[in-house]
């Protein structure tokens, strides 16, 4: 069914086109009355004849109006946006907020009164949250006895189970629960946004000596400060009120002057930060009302930052819909044609929509934008192909997107989509090819380096790969040549290694595809001609340095080494940034 709630006119100015008729009814009456008024009426019919004698029946003036109704229709240009389901579903349910979460991570979390852990329970929750959401921008900020921001505020959700992983006590060197500090990290991060509407969801055990003290006092004094800013605060409690024990990653208790601290939950006090921070408040339970009552019922229903402009690029046109009926019903009413001219004329028209004479775009949308997409990429139309794809999300698209901006040579949008692929690919073996695109299109742009650490990417995936061993052959072979100038480049994020050298643009086109099947990941690689023009040179620079000559196996086994000496290490990494950029700015904490 056509959605016509988002119907646009290319040009509406043409459908004043259909006044036509009504205009032609007003000259023509006003023709035969100046013609008729010179003989009495019982006269006329031996003095006018043609037109003037007779009136047209009203069917006939009504089908000629139509058929004007149709063609101004049809001039005015009326189409819908090409959206697939999914883009159609977030235009019309999205709801554009920045959601904060604040993760406590505070020693009292690994308690296990509510199982698995805390912790564990509090993760679980957010990875709950994400089905639910209606196109929020979500960050994370974490805090024990100081508060950091571990995830920027990003409209891609898919990377938050990543960063909960991170999210480990660890993280943060002081013990205590900071809550003040991480609900004044949470206003300014907020604060700081474009599109001021936002909201924070607080998720910690609840414990009663948080909000103690001059601490609890800072605390409650932060939720204010949320609510006067338009942020409201809603908490998720993942204590019990009979509390437990705190475990020491060593083995046994917490003590606290030499007796065991039990948390306790302290639900009354913070149904009271809730209610200042102008949010809602709720206990953990096992199904989903808590999160019902804290999302769908809470923050879905806060007022929203206007959604942006409709994104959609390509559209659907509808003005053959409009313009084949208004030519026969004009060939009806004008032509003297026959009853049986006429039934010929609209089995035509029926046969023609039968054998999709009338465009595609113009009959129907494609029902499925990944088969358009691939259609125009095996055509060679890879600037439609790269429209198509940019409207889709996922790997595939990021993948196809990347292959047709090869194809036109367009390295940089390739980069740029492998590296996208890259980080959606959920699978080793897609992890792999999007990096091996990536290699080749590093090396295209004489990127050495970083193709470099795209195919040792690729060999820690797939081992026995034996073309990325070939290029990483190649692109080592390259050290040989006299470098005009060095110039830094990037690489792969996590992956350093030494300059390999420079390389021009060699013209390097993708391989063809002969399946007929769209396939979930397009595959770009060095064509034999330009294979064959590296290997040659790597083998005159061989002849010409004696004792240089770089030996694939070699090559694979250093590159290994490599691979292995220079490990990620993203916990170090995010500790050292919460360490530089955490907030600590209460009064001295107990130490849970």
């Amino acid at each position: 069914m056509i959605d016509l709630a988002q119907l646009d006119w290319r040009n509406p100015a043409w459908l004043l086109l259909a006044l036509q008729p009504l205009l032609m009814a007003v000259l023509l009456h006003w023709r035969r009355q100046r013609i008729v008024q010179y003989a009495d009426a019982a006269l006329l019919p031996w003095a006018l004849r043609g037109h003037f004698a007779t009136r047209s029946s009203r069917f006939r003036n009504g089908v000629n109006a139509l058929a004007w109704v149709l063609l101004a229709c049809a001039a005015a240009g009326p189409r819908l946006p090409l959206l697939n389901p999914a883009q159609q579903q977030a235009v019309t349910t999205r709801h554009v907020l920045n959601l904060m979460l604040v993760l406590d991570l505070s020693p009292s979390m690994q308690a296990r009164d509510i199982p698995p852990q805390r912790l564990q329970r509090a993760k679980l929750k957010l990875l709950d949250l994400l089905p639910r959401l209606h196109g929020e921008r979500v960050g994370l900020i974490v805090f024990s006895g100081s508060a950091g921001l571990l995830m920027p505020l990003t409209a891609d959700t898919r990377v938050l189970p990543y960063y909960l992983d991170l999210a480990q006590p660890a993280l943060l060197d002081t013990p205590g629960s900071n809550l003040a500090a991480a609900l004044e990290l949470a206003r300014q991060t907020l604060g700081q946004q474009a599109a001021r509407r936002g909201a924070v969801l607080l998720l910690t055990d609840g414990d009663a000596t948080a909000l103690s003290g001059a601490a609890g006092a800072a605390a409650l004094d932060a939720a204010r400060q949320l609510d006067r800013a338009g942020l409201p605060l809603s908490v998720l409690a993942l204590g019990s009120a009979t509390g437990a024990t705190i475990p020491l990653p060593d083995g046994g208790v917490l003590e606290y002057d030499g007796a065991p601290v039990t948390s306790v939950l302290d639900a009354a006090g913070y149904t009271t930060l809730a209610r200042l921070g102008g949010g809602r408040y709720a206990s953990v339970t096992d199904g989903q009302a808590d999160l019902e009552s804290l999302y769908d019922d809470g923050i879905l229903k806060l007022p929203a930052n206007a959604v942006p402009p409709d994104p959609a690029q390509a559209w659907r046109e509808l003005y053959a819909w409009c313009l084949l009926p208004a030519w026969v019903l004009l060939l009806w009413v004008w032509l003297p044609m026959p009853k049986r001219q006429v039934q010929v004329a609209l089995w035509l028209f029926g046969v023609m929509l039968l054998a999709g004479q009338i465009p595609r775009s113009a009959v129907a949308a494609e029902s499925d934008p990944a088969q358009a997409a691939y259609r125009a990429y095996q055509a060679g139309r890879y600037v439609e192909a790269q429209a198509w794809y940019g409207q889709m999300q996922g790997y595939a698209a990021a993948m196809g997107g990347g292959a047709s901006a090869y194809r036109r040579r367009d390295y940089i949008e390739a980069i740029h989509q492998f590296t996208q692929a890259l980080l959606r690919a959920d699978q080793t073996g897609s992890r792999a090819d999007a990096l091996y695109n990536l290699g080749n299109s590093y090396f295209a742009v004489g990127r050495l380096q970083a193709a470099a650490d795209a195919y040792l990417g690729v060999l820690k995936l797939r081992p026995h790969d034996a073309r990325a061993v070939a290029n990483l052959a190649l692109t080592a072979g390259q050290r040989s040549k006299p470098k005009p100038e060095a110039r830094p480049t990037d690489g792969v994020p996590g992956r350093h290694g030494e300059q390999l050298g420079e390389m021009r643009d060699n013209g390097i086109v993708p391989l063809g595809m002969e399946d007929s099947k769209p396939k979930s990941g397009m595959e770009v690689d060095l064509t034999p001609t330009q294979r064959a023009a590296a290997e040659a040179r790597l083998r005159s620079a061989a002849n010409g340095q004696a004792g240089r000559a770089i030996v694939s196996e070699q090559v694979y086994q250093a590159a290994l080494k490599k691979l292995e000496l220079t490990p990620d290490q993203a916990e170090k990494i995010q500790h050292n940034l919460l360490q530089q950029d955490g907030r600590a700015d209460a009064a001295a904490l107990l130490p849970w």
